[in-house]
């Protein structure tokens, strides 16, 4: 994954969109956790670009790699594995593996650790701590069955990279009352891809326990980024960093936009953690 610089112009408005296709509540299901630092291997060998360190600008960083855990899936039925395993996850990582670039990769494989032996509350699998896997970026993907309970994932960081505080192990937890198999429906598998997309892009960064981890595009870590901002007489939190602000400002044609607008409403993991849908001026 590229510096939050990169990811911010992108995935923000996917969050934006993607909240249009979810289902209705809150997707959320549990508390914003504090990410822990693993101590890995970070190749910091790429120069920056000439116009001062702009990384959509290039296209010579490596393309990031994703690697995906499904051993925690193995209390559902096998058909509910397998539709998680072989049809919505490998596609939404196949996106993101195309539309996202490293501008600092893990050098060789990632590997963790022995004494690490629980990583997001499970087990480390055995490969992480012997030839680890080729990745820059390790998911586990679990679920349960929650009914009755408004939430359909919840997705954290859990660690982060030790020279970048970019997010390195993260995971998303399925409620099998509510992301259900398709069983054929294209819709219903539609609904799941856009809801994967967004859950993920939460794990890629935009989420309230992260923004404090922000860096710049020369590796130093951002300060006042995470503002309050007065609008019709409330106030509300804005993430203000140039290249998102600057074309939220060229979108609508406002020269004074403080930058985006956080949720303000809802539960933790929601408020504060996706982008206001409307605003009214």
């Amino acid at each position: 994954m590229t510096h939050y610089k990169v990811l911010f112009l992108s995935l923000t408005l996917l969050l934006a969109s993607f909240q249009a296709f979810g289902h209705e509540g809150c997707t959320h299901g549990q508390q914003e956790r504090t990410p822990e630092i693993l101590d890995i291997d970070e190749d910091f060998s790429f120069s920056r670009d000439a116009d001062g360190g702009r990384m959509l600008s290039s296209t010579s960083y490596p393309q990031m790699r994703i690697h995906a855990n499904y051993d925690n899936l193995n209390s559902a039925p096998s058909s509910y594995k397998a539709y998680i395993q072989n049809e919505l996850a490998p596609a939404v990582i196949a996106y993101f593996e195309g539309a996202l670039r490293v501008k600092y990769p893990v050098s060789g494989n990632l590997v963790v650790p022995t004494v690490q032996t629980q990583l997001c509350g499970l087990n480390t699998p055995q490969i992480l701590m012997g030839q680890g896997v080729a990745a820059d970026y390790f998911i586990f993907f679990q679920s349960q069955m929650a009914q009755g309970q408004g939430w359909i994932a919840d997705s954290y960081v859990c660690f982060m990279a030790s020279g970048t505080n970019r997010p390195l192990i993260s995971t998303t937890n399925f409620n099998r009352a509510l992301l259900v198999d398709p069983e054929g429906d294209v819709l219903v598998h539609e609904k799941n891809t856009y809801l994967l997309i967004h859950e993920m892009t939460h794990t890629f960064g935009f989420t309230a326990s992260m923004f404090p981890y922000f860096i710049d595009e020369y590796g130093n870590q951002r300060k006042g980024h995470i503002k309050t901002a007065t609008l019709n007489g409330q106030q509300a939190t804005v993430i203000d960093v140039p290249p998102l602000t600057n074309n939220l400002r060229a979108f609508f044609g406002c020269s004074t936009l403080a930058g985006a607008y956080l949720e303000s409403s809802g539960s933790s993991g929601t408020a504060g953690s996706l982008q206001q849908k409307t605003v009214l001026v």
